[in-house]
C-alpha cells in the first residue's frame, strides 16, 4: 500500500497540542494522524476501542467489565 501526502488547516493551537502530545508518546505527528484516522473509521463502524483491544491483550475481565473500566479511567 503506496502512501500519500494530505493537506489539511487546522487551528495553530491544536496543531501545536498535538505535536505535543504525539511527541510525548514518542510518536511522529504522521504516525499520530494515522491513529486517530484508523480510530475515527473504528468509532463509525462502531467497534468500540475494549473490543478491539480484546484480541492484543488477554484478560480475565468480561468485555463489559473492561468498557466500564474504560469509562472509569477516562473519567
Amino acid at each position: 500500500m503506496g502512501s500519500v501526502g494530505v493537506y489539511i488547516r487546522v487551528d495553530r493551537r491544536l496543531l501545536e497540542e498535538f505535536t505535543k502530545v504525539a511527541e510525548m508518546l514518542g510518536m511522529s505527528r504522521s504516525e499520530a494522524i494515522r491513529r486517530a484516522m484508523e480510530e475515527f473509521i473504528a468509532a463509525q463502524k462502531g467497534e468500540s476501542m475494549t473490543s478491539r483491544m480484546r484480541g492484543i491483550v488477554k484478560s480475565k475481565l468480561s468485555l463489559k467489565e473492561l468498557e466500564e473500566a474504560h469509562l472509569v479511567f477516562k473519567g
